[in-house]
């Protein structure tokens, strides 16, 4: 097929998935009312049927499959109004979703991994942007990224050990500094949940070498964009990791390799 003709199919591609972020201010805003108004959840009249306050363990639906209570309960619920976002907004989402698109595509050409990258690309810029929004991930969002990984991984079956030794490879790292933290600060998380998930699905789809890469390049990452943000802002700004981390995986998907052999390289293996 010809070559412009992909370019022009992935570029429309990109603009078509990135409208999903219609839905992203009325997303965040639900989160951000269930979150901090607990106590109005409390004493409503719909609250013993309502799934997103209903129990898991020692959390509930709504914070943990967000994007599920969010259509489920958004009629009925006055924290599920419908909050247009401005077109402005969603066509520059789009935009940057088929940028990131063809990023994808100059590097993979057309194919399945390119498919699979690109849906993952659309999942981590709607993480992104939600995240630093509520410190929030929902956990839609990393199955849709895990479930890409198993696709990926039945596709390319020989190469199992690398995909399943990255689902724990950067995951398990996280939930040691967590657990370490949380007795440190008297309960206190230093990881959030999500991000742990989420490097442990994008460990499935990329493989345990270039998720270190995700994990290293977000570490980076954070730690320049974060300085600069308190610097501009004088003062303290509570650090999403999510965006960072999905800014990463990116990262690794569209030059991780290269970035593998120009360590090892300097190494000298």
């Amino acid at each position: 097929m010809n070559q412009w003709l992909l370019f022009m199919i992935v570029l429309v591609s990109g603009m078509i998935t990135g409208i999903i972020y219609c839905h992203a201010a009325s997303l965040i805003a639900y989160i951000r009312k269930m979150d901090e108004e607990e106590l109005v959840c409390d004493t409503c009249s719909n609250r013993k049927t309502c799934i997103a306050v209903r129990p898991i363990g020692n959390s509930n639906w709504v914070t943990e499959f967000t994007y599920t209570t969010y259509w489920l309960v958004r009629k009925k619920c006055m924290y599920g109004a419908t909050i247009g976002n401005p077109w402005k907004q969603v066509l520059i989402f789009a935009i940057l979703n088929s940028i990131l698109y063809e990023g994808i595509f100059l590097i993979y050409g057309f194919g399945t991994d390119m498919v699979l990258y690109c849906l993952a690309t659309t999942v981590l810029l709607y993480i992104g942007i939600v995240d630093w929004n509520t410190q929030y991930i929902p956990a839609e969002f990393n199955i849709i990224i895990f479930l890409l990984g198993l696709i990926r991984l039945c596709l390319n079956p020989s190469d199992w050990v690398l995909h399943v030794i990255g689902l724990f490879a950067v995951s398990v790292f996280l939930l040691l500094v967590d657990w370490i933290g949380t007795r440190i600060w008297q309960g206190n998380h230093v990881v959030g949940g999500g991000d742990i998930k989420l490097m442990a699905a994008a460990g499935l789809l990329l493989g345990w070498k270039l998720n270190i890469v995700a994990f290293m390049m977000g570490c980076v990452c954070g730690s320049i964009i974060h300085l600069i943000i308190m610097k501009i802002g004088k003062g303290e700004h509570k650090l999403a990791f999510g965006p960072y981390l999905a800014l990463g995986i990116y990262i690794a998907m569209i030059c991780g390799e290269q970035l593998v052999s120009w360590y090892l390289g300097i190494m000298g293996l």
